[in-house]
């Protein structure tokens, strides 16, 4: 539990009570003597859909990278996750089927270095963190609406938070004075608007349409039928339709069909089915004819990714900062949100060692270091395979990335070191940057080389073969007309 008698902030409040206003909360309790939750929805006390959040009902991935940083926010979390029915996959390659870009990856059945991964859904993830939150002492989560932050003027600063009004209140909205108010709306914070009204200019919005739109079915399937327990399939440059297909803690399954570039995915099970038919290899679909399914499928729209550069403004007020969704909200088809948000509260706990009117540029300058490089990857991969469009021009360089990383992939799919290399830096693991290495690289193009080589050398016997039996077919009608 967190010292209070050490914090010298006295209140921070928080908007928003998901994921990334938990995160949030977990790091302030420890430099603030009292934290504040304000969450309009009504909090399930078990791991249960939320009404406020229709994206929870579709597959989220919590990468290897997310695992590690919420288990340094929250303590045994991991292993509480486990007892409590969740899969983890510890250095399994053999459990993850993971096409991309209309490549499979070839990993073989052992990994160089050890790879743990962890498959809760989204609900129970939000469950446990909720759970560590509520039992911090001077934490509070409330199931209010917040109307907007209260700004000064005079001082620059924001000095609290209005509540909107409830019905016991007479009708007027509640002021709580702050020390630190923390956006954590998601994607859709009013904090550009706020900050025009208290006379800052809005952050620059980078964007990418990418026209996503998901189709979700749980199910039930026989243990064992299945042995991977994370699916991924992938749209590509000639196919806009894709697939992930997760086993979550208490033995279902989650199939999530998605379509870029407003490609409309499958609406019914049957038709689900269908299409893991055709992107997924046959035994996928032998088992996927027992499967049970549970309930009717849910729907969901992603229009655009997001990221507002709160780090190019050149004022801000204090007293205030946006996280989690409220800066960057990525293409979820890449499974990324949830470990951005994670490294995003490692920033903010680093940030908290700064004077109060230098924490705003601290947060916002640490996190887009760590945007950046997952940004640019993501926009590349939408740009050159998901048909994406933005509204000023794309950078000249992307294309031809995406190019060369379309033949790294192809690559990967039967070198072992190359699968591994990537699979480690899509899990967000030893660097954000998605450039492979000198040694990587010369590795990849040994490897197509080697291919290639072995291409011309198949199509040149092929090509004698023909035109031995071209020479004989003439000499053999000629002796039977003899004849």
């Amino acid at each position: 539990m967190p010292d209070t008698k050490a914090n010298t902030r006295e209140h921070a409040a928080v908007i928003g009570g998901s994921v990334a206003g938990l995160c949030a909360a977990r790091v302030l309790a420890d430099s603030y003597a009292r934290v504040t939750v304000y969450e309009r929805d009504d909090l399930p006390a078990t791991p249960s859909n939320r009404a406020t959040v229709p994206q929870d009902r579709h597959l989220h991935m919590l990468m290897a990278r997310g695992a590690m940083e919420f288990e340094s926010l929250f303590p045994g979390l991991l292993d509480d996750m486990v007892a409590a029915g969740v899969p983890m996959l510890e250095n399994r390659p053999d459990c993850i089927h993971l096409g991309a870009a209309g490549h499979v990856l070839g990993t073989g059945h052992t990994l160089r270095d050890e790879f743990t991964a962890y498959v809760p859904s989204r609900p129970h993830l939000e469950w446990q963190l909720r759970k560590r939150v509520r039992d911090t002492d001077n934490v509070a989560i409330v199931r209010r609406s917040v109307a907007e932050p209260r700004y000064d003027p005079a001082r620059r600063r924001v000095t609290g938070v209005l509540l909107d009004a409830t019905g016991t209140d007479g009708g007027e909205p509640e002021f709580v004075a702050t020390d630190l108010v923390v956006d954590a709306a998601g994607r859709g914070t009013r904090l550009p608007v706020w900050l025009e009204q208290w006379g800052y200019e809005r952050p620059r919005e980078d964007a990418l349409d990418i026209g996503i739109h998901y189709a979700t079915q749980q199910f039930r399937i026989a243990d064992g039928l299945i042995t991977e327990k994370v699916v991924v399939a992938g749209a590509s440059h000639d196919k806009s339709l894709g697939l992930g297909m997760l086993c979550y803690e208490d033995g279902t399954w989650v199939l999530t069909t998605f379509g870029v570039a407003n490609v409309k995915p499958p609406r019914t099970f049957a038709e689900m089915l269908a299409l893991a038919d055709e992107l997924l290899p046959a035994h996928f679909s032998t088992a996927l004819t027992r499967a049970e399914p549970l309930g009717e499928p849910a729907f969901h729209a992603f229009p655009a990714s997001r990221w507002r550069r709160y780090d190019k403004l050149d004022r801000f007020p204090a007293g205030i900062i946006p996280f989690g969704d409220a800066v960057a909200s990525f293409n979820p088809t890449f499974g990324q949100g949830m470990t951005m948000t994670s490294l995003q509260a490692g920033h903010l706990r680093r940030a908290l060692s700064s004077r109060d009117e230098q924490l705003a540029a601290e947060l916002s300058r640490a996190t887009a270091k760590t945007t950046f490089p997952v940004w640019i990857m993501n926009a590349i991969g939408d740009v050159t395979f998901h048909h994406a469009g933005a509204k000023g021009p794309i950078p000249w360089w992307w294309r031809p990335s995406g190019a060369l990383f379309d033949q790294f992939l192809g690559a990967a799919e039967t070198d072992p070191v190359l699968a591994e290399w990537f699979l480690r830096r899509f899990s967000l693991l030893d660097s954000l940057y998605m450039i492979p290495p000198p040694r990587i690289i010369g590795r990849a193009m040994a490897h197509n080389l080697r291919l290639w080589l072995g291409e011309r050398r198949q199509a040149a016997r092929d090509r004698h073969t023909v035109a031995i039996a071209s020479a004989a077919e003439p000499g053999d009608a000629g002796r039977h007309h003899r004849v």
